[in-house]
């Protein structure tokens, strides 16, 4: 069995997550770091993707005070914000799957299986990445592959402020309703338990053994 390395910082902001991001998959990609899954969260933050639509309004909100980053990942614009569940693979891709879809298709079903660990059923959508608790959606995913390593990864509403999806057109979908963990469950979750399964049900996909890097 392969093995992962386990990094979870806590709440982080943004740009102090991308950096690290870029310095594993740095790392990673001369062969001085095992495959590695970043679990954390975020200070509040805008992300655009290389796909998202142009036209945004939280960038024509001078009342705006969350930060906007520009990214290099696939996929539209999202939102982050504490009490959500934030993951970045830095793995070589080709020890799991030689298929991009089919990799896509694994981070959803680590969510999907995350849910059902806490009596939520949840559904993929054709057309569409990313998974859905009925119409509304719950988990949100954007990567990026670069010489056969990942970088970025998929967020999931736990806890989180939904509030702020307004101000966007979230992975480019008009009308898009997002939903969180909490407002299924009428009550806040436990972060670490959620977080728990989350590691869990990604060495069960992946088929890895984890275990804690310590930085």
């Amino acid at each position: 069995m392969k093995k992962c390395l386990l990094l979870n910082p806590g709440l982080v902001e943004y740009g102090r997550a991308w950096d690290l991001q870029k310095r594993l998959f740095h790392e990673r990609s001369i062969g001085t770091l095992s495959d590695t899954l970043i679990m954390l969260q975020h200070l509040p933050a805008y992300t655009l993707g290389r796909r998202s639509q142009p036209v945004q309004p939280v960038l024509d909100d001078c009342s705006n005070e969350i930060p906007v980053y520009r990214v290099d990942r696939g996929g539209g614009a999202t939102y982050h914000g504490p009490g959500q569940a934030v993951a970045y693979p830095v793995l070589g891709l080709r020890s799991y799957t030689s298929d991009y879809y089919n990799y896509l298709r694994m981070l959803e079903d680590v969510i999907i299986h995350t849910l059902s660990d806490f009596n939520i059923v949840s559904v993929r959508v054709n057309g569409f990445t990313g998974v859905w608790v009925g119409k509304r959606k719950i988990a949100s995913i954007g990567v990026r592959i670069i010489r056969g390593i990942t970088m970025h990864g998929f967020s999931l509403n736990v806890n989180n402020d939904l509030e702020p999806f307004k101000k966007i057109i979230p992975c480019n979908i008009q009308g898009v309703e997002m939903t969180s963990m909490s407002e299924i469950s009428g009550a806040a979750l436990s972060m670490p338990e959620v977080e728990e399964s989350l590691v869990h049900n990604f060495a069960e996909v992946f088929d890895v053994e984890m275990s804690a890097l310590m930085m």
